[in-house]
């Protein structure tokens, strides 16, 4: 197929068409020009493969590029066994001649070149693949294969999206002749044969013109948005696709340089001389083939620089080889700041892909889960399955096992720098911790690697706290691991629910983080203790401090409920529980109050405020729920609103104070008062009436 297509000439040779003959071979007559259909499609799948297979029309450009290294490896590759070819020439390029006035593009090559039958069936074939026949004949290729990129067929029919015309002229060694191959893009083609010249391919095309932009209004049908045969248009497309083939790709680049005098000054009206120097557009410097012993580490941090254009450094970075059923390098950053968007949907994220070293895609998603997005660089594979326009990776078991590899290495490193470099884990989990979480939810599988890497702020002191730190300093009978959930870390350490675990010694988990309580729905249980919300259903703490034998017999004692103690608060609780009937569910007495005067509980099985509050961001409707309103009975303000009620069951202050407490338990958790006016007025008033 296309795969053939290309090959690069030196600039000091000859052009295929212009050459002399062999020496001591006599000149040929050439045959008439043959007007051939194209076999394998219509004019309605040719026009299909121009207009449908291809999302960017620069691509065009990396197909050739890509079909001329095919050919040149293919002549490498052959010269190992062919004496004849070995003697030829060996300063392998791929040369690019640019014509703005005439409007041309060719890209050469000295390649293997093709026959007058191989460029009928791979030209004149739409879908037929050269570099695939060629790897079938060489026996599906074992470790003496060249690297070859082509295999689909159409690559080179990507040409018609940009050009009128396309003429390929190319002269496989040992042949009589050079084989001429014209084709519009029309359903046909013509082919001659031509005088032989140097071996190898040179493809012309004939640009169509550049689109006069109009605002509000489509280019204009059969022109082009971008000038192709522009000098720094072709650099751009060569150093974003193909700046890592192994092969240099030269373009000859005119200067101008004006008449100075002796003193190096500009003269006035003076002589502009033209000089033409050869320029290498790619960098050839594909540094992940590299043995990873052999790079500095300032090299890695230019690379990575180059691919991210990201101008710090890199936090960390996995460069790894793979082999075996797969074959693939992947060389991966982590930076050292978290990206502004990492939490929105149009952020960046996947890797870089390359298939022989030539740029494919540049957001590959499907090679890193979502969660480890904020990951940069780039993975290479010779055998990586694509679709036919070589932009989108085909979802097959491939591809899953290299995204799970990938993964697995990135998790073993996060492991690795927790045990061994904690200062640095923690830095790094500062950026990128709330990410990680995530993967409890989109990859439940790898729950049992995740929770190790968990690092979790706590009531025990300021610092960062693995699960399994937080039960090594759990106190005995301490049977559960307990969490608190809200939205901001300085008020969850201040919140009332804490209030009786910090009177037993028992440490709370603190999750701040919007995805915490998604996290804890996945990770339910550590090291076969459940997680359980100190703001959710009855706290029972009768077996903190105690041995089994002693929480046995003493756990019925202990699990007294508060309101059989308190029954002169029994009248309170009923008038509270009618005037807030519209807000809660139920006014009780805390067992989990011992300073404070109340706060809210959320029923077991209910949403909590935090989920409640994500779902409305998203625009999701949320089903209204009631919460619990627990009221400390040891409280001076509860024994002395009780006693006021005792008095006088209709003293507005019993509503209004009711009121005010459960504003107050709202305004403890980071929520809002009911009626922030009315909460601020009768905050005045009681602020009064105590001076």
């Amino acid at each position: 197929m296309a795969s053939d297509t290309t090959t690069k000439k030196k600039a000091k040779k000859a052009t295929p068409r212009k050459s002399a003959t062999k020496k001591g071979a006599k000149a040929a007559k050439t045959p008439a020009v043959e007007r051939h259909d194209f076999q394998a499609s219509t004019r309605k799948l040719l026009d299909l493969m121009i207009h449908s297979v291809y999302s960017h029309k620069e691509v065009f450009l990396r197909e050739l590029v890509s079909n001329a290294s095919d050919a040149i490896d293919k002549v490498r590759f052959l010269a190992l066994t062919d004496e004849e070819l070995a003697k030829g020439d060996h300063d392998y390029e791929v040369e690019l001649v640019a014509d703005e006035a005439a409007r041309t593009l060719t890209v050469k090559d000295n390649g293997v070149g093709m026959s007058r039958q191989e460029v009928i069936d791979n030209l004149g074939t739409i879908a037929r693949s050269g570099t695939e026949a060629f790897l079938e004949q060489m026996g599906q290729g074992g470790e003496a294969s060249p690297d070859l990129i082509g295999r689909f067929g159409v690559g080179f029919y990507s040409c018609f999206m940009v050009a009128n015309q396309v003429e390929v002229v190319t002269y496989k060694h040992g042949e009589k002749h050079a084989v001429r191959w014209i084709s519009t893009g029309d359903g046909a083609y013509t082919l001659e044969d031509v005088p032989a010249g140097t071996r190898g391919t040179s493809v012309t095309l004939t640009l169509k013109p550049v689109a006069e932009r109009v605002e509000g209004e489509d280019p204009t049908p059969g022109t082009v948005e971008q000038d192709f045969a522009s000098r720094h248009v072709i650099e751009s497309i060569v150093k974003k696709h193909s700046d890592f083939v192994s092969f240099p790709i030269v373009m000859d680049v005119d200067s101008y340089e004006p008449e100075r005098d002796a003193e190096g000054n500009v003269v006035e009206d003076g002589k502009v001389t033209k000089t033409t120097e050869r320029k290498t557009l790619n960098s050839m410097k594909a540094l992940w083939t590299r043995n990873k012993n052999d790079i500095e580490d300032d090299e890695y941090d230019d690379f990575y620089r180059h691919v991210t254009r990201d101008w710090g450094k890199p936090f960390d970075r996995l460069h790894v080889k793979v082999e075996g059923m797969q074959e693939y390098t992947a060389l991966m950053y982590l930076p050292e700041r978290a990206p502004f968007d990492l939490f929105t949907r149009e952020s960046r994220r996947g890797l870089q892909l390359y298939v022989k070293h030539v740029f494919i895609m540049d957001e590959c998603r499907e090679l890193m889960p979502e969660y480890l997005r904020f990951v940069r660089g780039l993975v290479d594979s010779p055998d990586l399955p694509l679709n036919v326009s070589r932009e989108t990776v085909q979802h097959d078991r491939v591809i899953a096992a290299m995204r799970k590899t990938l993964t697995k290495k990135w998790l073993g490193r996060f492991q690795e720098m927790l045990e061994g470099e904690r200062e640095r884990y923690e830095t790094m989990w500062a950026e990128f911790g709330q990410a990680i979480k995530e993967g409890f939810h989109y990859e439940p599988k790898n729950k049992d690697r995740l929770e190790k890497l968990l690092l979790l702020r706590t009531t025990h002191g300021d610092g960062w706290s693995t699960l399994a730190e937080y039960l090594e300093r759990a106190p005995e009978g301490q049977d559960k691991i307990y969490y608190l959930a809200g939205d901001k870390l300085e008020t969850l350490r201040e919140s009332p629910q804490l209030e009786v675990f910090a009177s037993k010694g028992v440490e709370v988990l603190l999750l701040s983080d919007p995805i915490d309580e998604i996290m804890v729905e996945h990770l339910a249980e550590f090291q076969d203790k459940a997680l359980q919300s100190v703001s959710r259903g009855e706290v029972d703490l009768s077996k903190v401090g105690k041995t089994e034998e002693d929480a046995e017999d003493k756990a019925d004692e202990e699990k007294n409920d508060a309101k059989e103690e308190h029954p002169e608060l029994d009248a309170l609780l009923s008038a509270l529980g009618r005037e807030l009937a519209d807000d809660v569910a139920e006014v009780r007495l805390s067992s989990r109050l011992t300073g404070s005067a109340a706060c809210l509980v959320t029923p077991e099985g209910a949403m909590s405020p935090q989920i409640e509050r994500m779902m409305q961001a998203m625009g999701q409707e949320v089903p209204a729920s009631k919460r619990l309103l627990e009221l400390n009975p040891e409280h001076a303000l509860i024994k002395k609103l009780a006693s006021v009620h005792a008095d006088d069951p209709d003293d507005d202050r019993v509503v209004e104070y009711g009121r005010m407490l459960y504003d107050q338990a709202l305004l403890s958790e980071g929520g809002q008062p009911t009626n922030p006016a009315r909460f601020a007025r009768n905050i005045a008033d009681v602020m009064a009436a105590s001076l």
